[in-house]
């Protein structure tokens, strides 16, 4: 309509008037349009309850998007017929590969369907780089580099700093491949140390340069000729096929306009939506009867992020970052247990360990939801180690990421005494106990040797009972763990060769995974819980007891009117044609 009323003189407010209304009609995403993303940082996987973005967000500013929201809109809007291109700002300075790459993947989903562009002032590294090739095309400034220049891990020791200090480090590993106390034990590499951190990184490169090599289009084995070389200018860059054109950012949206079949005179005719503005006009996960295509029974996703610990732990704030509670995911997976409507769990994973006590607190409840009968799929993120492979192991099916670091399966202990420290310093320090083993964890003495052979004794009973869970989670024997285990970190993709991941991919795989064992057509559209909860109503209203949520009276009552107003508004948008609809709620997978 728009376009047949164009180049009509004085018609020009009727035009807008027509474009409005279809815009509001299709919940504010107007035909033609072309996304925009910023993606100077990666998405973050988890955001908790923060003041700040609540004022912001009254004062008409959205908060940034979380990776499994930016997934989820580019995929959508691979598929949005209103959706005609997507364009980016790709300048991240560091960012962990897993999640890197799950984004990637979503934007060469996106790529074989519809035009895309990445511009920059400057590649700063391998990975800003390598997801920028996804898109179809690669813009720089001319003053820019592409710092595809590979990768490295650096690695810092301590043991002599803390002899000079004064300070004794007594650490306890099973498994010649934990690395984490090495901080404090070692002057450099280990040759097991070496040998992990060496197959690591060689791993990523694989990955990184089968990926470039494939988008644009490179010989593989001319890659690493270009990494010694880098950062590559701007001439090299074109040259070598890194980058299609040198320009700015002006010229690089008029560009996406033409891919996008707007006039070449008017380029900026073409409407543009920030993706984070697309991806709340998203349909919401809302309990409606069931229709043809849609089920009434949905999919949990329990989030874990950060380091384990036993208790609530804390979400991420503007006062520090994220730890994972045992008590708080151990709770989220009971009240996804206790919910009739949920037929499958993803644990989405991205913690580096902690907590042994925590870790198993949560991998109990993973257990009680399998013997339930109710599918639980691990899904790795960024990290999923130590701990956080030990909270993954008993579950159905094990989805990462070929970049995820996972494995770390061992155990490290210990502590550093600082006697000799506070001698130097003249710091005096006295101890006064009931028995003998009070203060076996003061910083003012070594173990005895009866504290030590207490210290080697646990360790071997965690990491004997670390093993034999796995080989029991993962139909291995515990010969096959030990093999694969004693602390060693692998890539997703190595992990998989070796029997402690199923299948490669992110939180969207994970879920059509656990689909598949609730029972559920893969294009059946689900409804996706999110847990725990992370809101100001979750702050101020806390449960009255442990007990997952029943159906009381207020909340029966909740749910019906819920239920009604779904109805109400399905039935407004049938009716109304120029009234822009606005959908509350979760996403849908």
């Amino acid at each position: 309509m728009v376009s047949v009323l164009s180049g009509v003189p004085g018609l020009d407010d009727v035009r807008e008037l027509v474009r409005k209304v279809d815009t509001a009609r299709h919940q504010g995403v107007p035909d033609g349009v072309i996304l925009e993303i910023d993606l100077q940082q990666a998405p973050p996987e988890t955001a908790g309850f923060d003041p700040v973005a609540v004022v912001t967000g009254i004062l008409g500013s959205s908060r940034p998007l979380l990776l499994r929201e930016t997934v989820a809109a580019i995929h959508r809007a691979a598929e949005d017929p209103r959706v005609a291109g997507l364009i980016a700002r790709v300048q991240i300075d560091a960012a962990p590969p897993g999640p890197v790459q799950e984004l990637r993947a979503a934007i060469a989903a996106f790529t074989e369907r519809k035009p895309s562009l990445a511009w920059a002032e400057t590649y700063p590294g391998t990975l800003s780089y390598y997801l920028a090739s996804a898109f179809g095309e690669v813009w720089m400034q001319p003053s820019g580099t592409v710092g595809l220049v590979g990768f490295a891990t650096s690695a810092l020791f301590l043991r002599d700093a803390l002899d000079k200090l004064g300070v004794e480090a007594q650490f306890t590993a099973r498994g010649e491949y934990k690395s984490a106390a090495n901080l404090f034990t070692q002057d450099g590499y280990t040759e097991a140390h070496r040998e992990a951190d060496t197959a690591l990184v060689n791993s990523l490169r694989a990955q990184v340069w089968e990926a470039v090599a494939a988008s644009r289009g490179i010989d593989p084995d001319a890659l690493d000729g270009l990494a010694d070389r880098a950062p590559l200018l701007r001439d090299d860059a074109v040259t070598a096929k890194l980058v299609d054109r040198i320009g700015f950012r002006d010229e690089a949206y008029t560009r996406i306009a033409e891919l996008a079949g707007a006039p070449a005179d008017d380029s900026e005719a073409a409407p543009r939506l920030f993706l984070s503005r697309y991806a709340r006009t998203n349909r919401p996960s809302m309990p409606t009867p069931a229709l043809p295509g849609r089920s009434r029974r949905g999919i949990a996703v329990v989030t874990l992020a950060g380091p384990i610990v036993s208790g609530k732990g804390r979400p991420v704030s503007p006062l520090g970052a994220a730890s994972a509670g045992g008590d708080t995911i151990a709770a989220a997976l009971r009240q996804a247990g206790a919910d009739d409507d949920v037929a499958a769990v993803v644990l989405r994973v991205d913690s580096p360990g902690g907590s042994v006590t925590g870790s198993e607190t949560i991998w109990r409840e993973v257990v009680r939801l399998r013997e339930q009968g109710k599918p639980v799929v691990a899904s790795m993120g960024a990290v999923a180690a130590s701990g956080g492979y030990y909270v993954s192991m008993a579950a159905d099916a094990i989805v990462a990421n070929a970049a995820t670091i996972t494995g770390s399966i061992g155990v490290v202990t210990g502590k550093l005494v600082a006697r000799e420290l506070k001698d130097r310093l003249g710091v005096g320090s006295g101890t006064v106990r009931t028995n003998a083993n009070a203060d076996a964890w003061s910083s003012n003495a070594p173990f005895t040797d009866e504290q030590q052979a207490h210290v080697e004794a646990e360790a071997d009973l965690f990491y004997t009972d670390f093993v034999h869970r796995v080989a029991e989670g993962r139909g291995m024997t515990p010969e096959a763990v030990d093999a694969v285990a004693r602390g060693r970190v692998w890539t997703g993709a190595d992990a998989l060769e070796r029997g402690l991941v199923d299948e490669l991919g992110g939180l969207r795989t994970a879920i059509t995974r656990a689909k598949a064992l609730a029972g559920i057509a893969e294009d059946t559209k689900v409804a996706i819980t999110q847990l725990p909860g992370s809101s100001l109503r979750d702050m101020l209203r806390p449960k009255p007891s442990s007990q997952p949520a029943a159906a009381s009276l207020s909340e029966l009552f909740s749910a019906v009117a819920v239920r009604w107003l779904t109805d109400v508004v399905e039935q407004s948008q049938r009716s109304l044609t120029g009234v822009n609809v606005l959908w509350l709620g979760a996403s849908r997978y």
